[in-house]
């Protein structure tokens, strides 16, 4: 990604944070469900985060690997890791799915998820250039996109200000402009020119 890119889509970012809270106040609650546009926006987001960042050309590949495993984990959170196709009943502000405790799956979940991240803390550990890329130039304007987004969202997952449904908008609006700066800062650092 080279730097005009990037700053474009930072400021872009920037902006759509800010118009997060009227698409909120105006979109209908149902786009915000599980399973609905913007929920599934997001896994779609994530998956194609991590096979761009594996396909992207970079001397980091260890890193690549690292990131894409990372964004991966996230899209099987927000797919709340399948419980999101064993819905059990429908309430106003959307689907409701077993718990975990009664998620006849959890015993596999929780076993890939000890594997999965062993494996992440692993690469980590043994081959991401951590001192390289705390060294390298930081992406400090995709972070400031990223902690704005983590503030509306907070402020949207407790209905702070503009109510429960308008909220639960504003934190899957946050949490999709969250994850594709995410993966922009992460193609950031595998610019070699960076370094």
């Amino acid at each position: 990604m080279n730097l005009t890119t990037y700053r474009t889509y930072i400021r872009s970012a920037f902006v759509a944070v800010i118009l997060s809270v009227p698409l909120a106040l105006v979109l209908p609650v149902e786009v915000s469900f599980e399973n609905g546009i913007i929920e599934n926006a997001q896994v779609i987001v994530l998956l194609a985060g991590a096979i761009l960042m594996l396909r992207v050309r970079s001397r980091m590949k260890w890193f690549q690997i690292f990131f894409a495993m990372g964004l991966v984990l996230m899209a099987l959170r927000e797919l709340s890791w399948g419980r999101v196709f064993f819905p059990i009943d429908f309430e106003e502000l959307g689907a409701v799915f077993v718990t975990m405790a009664e998620y006849k799956y959890r015993v596999h979940v929780y076993a890939f998820l000890v594997v999965y991240i062993s494996a992440m803390i692993f690469i980590l550990i043994r081959f991401v250039p951590i001192k390289k890329i705390l060294r390298g130039r930081q992406p400090i304007a995709a972070f400031a996109v990223m902690i704005l987004a983590i503030a509306f969202n907070y402020i949207g997952e407790h209905g702070f200000f503009i109510g429960k449904a308008c909220g639960q908008i504003l934190e899957e609006l946050n949490e999709l402009i969250f994850y594709v700066t995410l993966i922009v800062a992460g193609l950031y650092y595998c610019n070699d020119n960076n370094f």
